[in-house]
């Protein structure tokens, strides 16, 4: 059977496996499994088990069209999780000895980030509450229906009525206005389901965590004027209620973890753009930095359109308390590397890496780690590793000026078990167009890392067009991971040229920072010289036709790149800014994120010489703005106010309104719109390319 290239509606076909949790006894694996329903427009996740070889799998859930956050019991007998199958998103309990699952919480605003007491006698979960008011639970005899219909009820009188504010942070992309209720730490009795509450006031609590003793819980917390995106303060407070104790005063800390001796508390703070892997004595008391010579990115910065759900990954432990696990990303890779609790021992070693990007992982405090990840070539799998010391890898750190070591990294360890069987029949089918990497000399003779797909049916002898992409964030990046929308501009028969400029996270804390009070600056010189490489290196590259597009930040860089120059035959800015000043009072995260950016100065001034509509007048390309009418993080006022511009004085422009969507449409909006939108950018690019130049690929 010959093979197909990509359509937009594949996303009705791809399986996004994510968040494998390994049992107690390290011999089974849960995990989650996500697909797209054609006829509802939503996604439906449920969750599988695997043994950790790979050779017995079963679903495990089949009612309702959510279930996540699997939690294992202590003994390994039951598994907790999240649905709304029933009273909105409640606790249900399966025994995997048998039985139907059970509904343990009905809570009215429902619950999240669930956790196991070590006796396995309470689960300790997030509930919203108003206030210093008492929990609100469905009355025992209220049906589904009737508890939806208050849900309903409630949800609309919040849409319709006033709201008022007095603090700086007030709304959040993905989730709106926030509410007046505030998550706070819930005690729920395994055998009778009655529950307490442990934490009020007027500050939220985040990601809790029981110690190992089972005395306490640790959580993070950010006030109002404080964007908890970026973390917030540690605390703790007795798993049996009572006084909230401040164990790190710092803000911008996240994802507490209890070492399993009880005497640590391992978590990520933020020092600039980089996050550093601390610890303190469980009890409070100062810091010490773990990843002090770690020279790349803590966590997972990849930038895909593969990603339907993300969760805060904590630090992982082992079992003599001696090391910390941690995800981190490098040269466009996701690596799991392992640091020394040790103060004497600085030594930070990669223990599971190699072309991929990992997006979940859980360990066994012991030998086996399992791994959620994706491939330049695959969409998403679930494989369970067992460590091996002869394969793991020290991490040195590179200077910007030195050349990268390796291009391509073989995956390791070698040496692993598939789990799931996510994407076969698709990619049965599918023509995949597998990148070329390369690095190039840019500005301070740094090294810039770049990749190339080419068309798909490629003919050398044939003179193709060019997409040059450019990734969000700015300190996202682009990986080794498979990424849709490239992939079906590919399939429509244009090469894809992608960078990681200056800016990009993976890179060294230098390269990462480099972009601060530089926006447009460097940063677009990388994009533009490793567009020019990879023209001159690449014959069948047609120069004369060349389109741009780019998200976010990506969005910001393609408006600022049109007003400079007209190299670009039509240009896509989605998600965009144009100008920094609406920017700082209208996103989520304009304050803190604008201050840091450009190294504090704010001012007017210096925020309208950075916005790309102070050059608005110099764009002559055709463009299309893309937004999502609910974007909170870059609003759509960003891409309304240079169409305007633009459109006023006769330029080339249009503007494609995406309704009931965030700024993660590309990532988990609905699937009929997420389809429109990439219609949306193909046809734009298509209608303004030369037509004896381009032969698209039939579908």
């Amino acid at each position: 059977m010959s093979l197909r290239t990509t359509v937009p509606e594949d996303i009705y076909k791809f399986e996004w496996p994510s968040n494998p949790v390994i049992s107690p006894d390290g011999q089974q694996v849960v995990y989650e499994r996500t697909i797209a329903r054609v006829k509802e427009n939503i996604y439906e996740t449920h969750l599988y088990l695997s043994d950790v070889l790979g050779k017995t799998r079963r679903v495990l859930t089949f009612s309702g069209t959510i279930n996540i956050n699997p939690v294992w019991s202590p003994d390994g007998k039951t598994i907790a999780f999240i649905s709304n199958r029933a009273y909105g998103m409640q606790v249900w309990l399966l025994s995997l000895e048998g039985g139907e699952a059970q509904c343990l919480t009905r809570f009215r605003r429902g619950i999240s980030s669930i956790v196991w007491s070590p006796d396995g006698k309470a689960i300790y979960g997030l509930v919203p509450v108003v206030g210093n008011s008492n929990l609100e639970t469905f009355h025992e005899n209220v049906t589904f229906s009737e508890a939806n219909s208050e849900n309903e009820k409630e949800e609309k009188s919040w849409r319709d009525g006033t709201k008022r504010y007095n603090h700086l942070y007030y709304k959040n992309d993905g989730t709106g206005l926030q509410k007046p209720n505030k998550r706070q730490i819930t005690a729920i009795n395994i055998d009778t389901g009655t529950f307490i509450l442990l934490t009020q006031g007027t500050n939220e609590a985040n990601e809790p965590v029981v110690s190992p003793d089972g005395k306490y819980i640790a959580f993070s917390s950010s006030s109002g004027d404080d964007n908890f995106l970026f973390g917030g303060q540690i605390y703790r407070v007795p798993a049996t209620g009572g006084e909230v104790e401040l164990l790190y005063s710092n803000t911008k800390a996240s994802s507490p973890s209890y070492s399993p001796d009880g005497e640590w508390l391992a978590f990520y703070g933020i020092r600039g753009d980089q996050k550093e892997l601390l610890v303190i004595p469980s009890e409070g008391g100062n810091a010490r930095c773990l990843s002090k010579k770690y020279p790349d990115t803590l966590v997972d910065m990849t930038f895909t359109d593969m990603r339907n759900l993300r969760y805060s990954l904590r630090p992982r432990w082992s079992n003599n308390s001696s090391y910390v696990y941690a995800l981190s990303t490098r040269e466009g890779r996701n690596e799991i590397v392992r640091f020394s609790n040790n103060k004497n021992d600085n030594c930070t070693v990669i223990v599971v890496g190699g072309d991929r990007a990992i997006f979940h992982f859980s360990y066994d405090g012991d030998e086996m780690i399992t791994i959620a990840y994706s491939t330049v070539n695959h969409p998403g799998k679930v494989t369970a590793i067992r460590i091996d010391e002869t394969s793991t890898v020290d991490c040195e750190y590179r200077h910007p000026k030195e050349a990268f070591s390796q291009i391509r990294v073989a995956l390791f360890p070698e040496t692993e078990f598939r789990l799931d069987d996510c994407n076969e029949q698709l990619l049965s089918e599918l023509m995949v167009v597998e990148p070329e990497v390369f690095s190039y000399r840019s500005e301070d003779n740094w090294h810039i890392q770049g990749f190339l797909l080419k068309p798909a049916n490629f003919d050398p002898e044939k003179k193709y067009p060019v997409l040059l992409d450019i990734h969000g964030g700015p300190h996202s990046a682009y990986g080794f991971t498979y990424f849709h929308q490239l992939q079906l501009f590919a399939a429509q028969g244009y090469a894809v040229i992608y960078t990681n400029p200056r800016g990009s996270s993976g890179f060294g804390e230098e390269f990462t920072n480099a972009v601060h009070g530089d926006y447009g600056g460097k940063d677009m010189n990388d994009i533009l010289n490793g567009l020019e490489y990879a023209l001159q290196k690449n014959a069948y590259l047609d120069v004369n036709q060349v389109a741009v597009n780019g998200i976010s930040y990506g969005g910001f860089m393609v408006n600022m790149l049109i007003s400079r120059t007209d190299r670009f035959f039509a240009a896509v800015s989605e998600g965009c800014i144009s100008n920094w000043i609406s920017m700082y009072g209208t996103s989520d995260i304009g304050p803190y994120f604008l201050e840091q950016e450009f190294l504090g100065k704010t001012d007017l001034e210096t925020l309208w010489g950075f916005s790309p509509l102070a050059y608005v007048d110099n764009v002559k390309t055709p463009l299309l703005l893309l937004h999502s009418e609910n974007d909170l993080r870059c609003p759509i006022e960003q891409a309304e106010q240079f169409y305007s511009h633009i459109k006023r004085r006769g330029g080339e422009v249009e503007i494609v309104r995406i309704p009931d969507s965030s700024h993660g449409l590309l990532q988990y909006g609905k699937p009929e719109l997420r389809i429109a939108r990439l219609n949306a950018m193909l046809d734009f690019v298509n209608a303004h390319l030369s037509v004896e130049n381009l032969q698209p690929d039939k579908y």
